[in-house]
């Protein structure tokens, strides 16, 4: 594989924390931009809507940092579809998006994305920082027994769907070479992508804006990323 697009990550690897975005923002200052933090186990994972996200050895856990960058929405359109590519490119599985950040195979959900954002005063020349953590949570190798036993029906694993054992690193390695692509490329030209792969277009959906739920037709996503 060719590695030159994904030399700017810088790569940290730990056997288990409890939440790899939550790592990342505790040294958010001493951390360079481009840093990627991989647990093997996250004991305190975190979705959209401050849901839990259950992840196990089976899964790969994995928070990238972007510095001077203000837009999670962005990130988290280059991020669903490098994660939909990859498992393409690598292994021919076709997976779908469910708007705005649920990867979907099969109708399972296998991967959840969590782009958080935050702005810091700084007090030198630099004035206001910006910053983006891209969390990205892929079910690689859990058994169909795991979802079973934590009551997540709707929930699957590559290996509970094709039955065969996949390389994590491979995956997570293959993800950043996509995301450093993407990122290269002009956003409407992602966009466009985005929105060949989303598969809440054309049903009915339910949103959820502040605590109250309401029932819409998604017709299309704009050129921001919004549904």
């Amino acid at each position: 594989m060719d590695r030159s697009n994904f030399t700017k990550f810088k790569i940290i690897s730990l056997p288990a924390i409890a939440s790899t975005n939550t790592y990342i923002k505790e040294r958010i200052d001493e951390l360079p931009e481009n840093s990627v933090v991989i647990a093997d186990i996250q004991t305190d994972g975190r979705g959209r809507l401050g849901n839990k996200w259950i992840a196990d050895k089976g899964a790969l856990s994995m928070s990238v940092l972007f510095k001077n960058i203000s837009s999670a929405q962005n990130l988290t359109v280059i991020s669903a579809v490098a994660v939909c590519q990859s498992l393409y490119r690598l292994y021919g599985i076709k997976a779908g998006i469910k708007w705005t950040n649920d990867i979907i195979c099969e109708n399972k959900k296998i991967c959840g994305i969590l782009c958080e954002s935050a702005i810091k005063c700084s007090s030198d020349s630099e004035g206001h920082r910006s910053y983006v953590i891209c969390g990205i949570g892929l079910n690689v190798n859990q058994e169909k027994e795991f979802f079973d036993k934590s009551g997540l029906s709707d929930g699957a694993s590559l290996n509970s769907l094709y039955s065969r054992e996949y390389d994590k690193t491979e995956i997570g390695l293959y993800i950043l070479r996509r995301i450093a692509i993407l990122q290269g490329m002009a956003f409407s030209e992602v966009i466009k992508t985005y929105k060949a792969l989303c598969v809440t277009l054309g049903r009915q959906v339910k949103l959820i804006r502040n605590s109250c739920e309401i029932t819409a037709y998604a017709k299309d996503i704009d050129e921001n990323g919004c549904l």
